[in-house]
């Protein structure tokens, strides 16, 4: 390759990394919110679930939307809390409606960002 061919190449690199930033950046100020909100509608009626449902799904979503995380070891991980929340909540049993409440939404928000991401990467390179 030629030397301007490589250094073309280079500066598109470096502007597809400043956008990759830029997209960071505007998920760290969304995600929580986002997180927040979900939780509010998700969590178990009591302030343990609550709390803890915002940090697992807080962290989950960083994981896929910002550490790029593997998207299923992350949906596993926030399934389990999920069961292990419910199985608690409810005093040892795990009721349909509460799983699919809080399991489903918060899986498919997770899932949805993950595999949005790389075309929300894609989209900021072409503007």
């Amino acid at each position: 390759m030629p030397h301007s061919e490589q250094q073309q190449m280079l500066d598109q690199l470096a502007e597809q990394k400043l956008r990759q930033k830029q997209v960071d950046r505007i998920l760290k100020m969304v995600l929580p919110v986002v997180a927040f909100l979900i939780t509010v509608i998700c969590a178990n009626l009591n302030w343990q679930s609550t709390l803890g449902t915002f940090i697992v799904f807080w962290l989950g979503l960083y994981a896929v939307g910002i550490w790029r995380f593997n998207l299923y070891y992350s949906m596993a991980a926030v399934a389990v809390y999920c069961l292990v929340d419910i199985y608690l909540s409810f005093h040892g049993t795990l009721p349909v409606q509460a799983v699919g409440r809080q399991m489903g939404t918060l899986l498919t928000f997770m899932l949805i960002l993950g595999l949005s991401r790389p075309y929300i990467d894609r989209w900021m390179v072409k503007k």
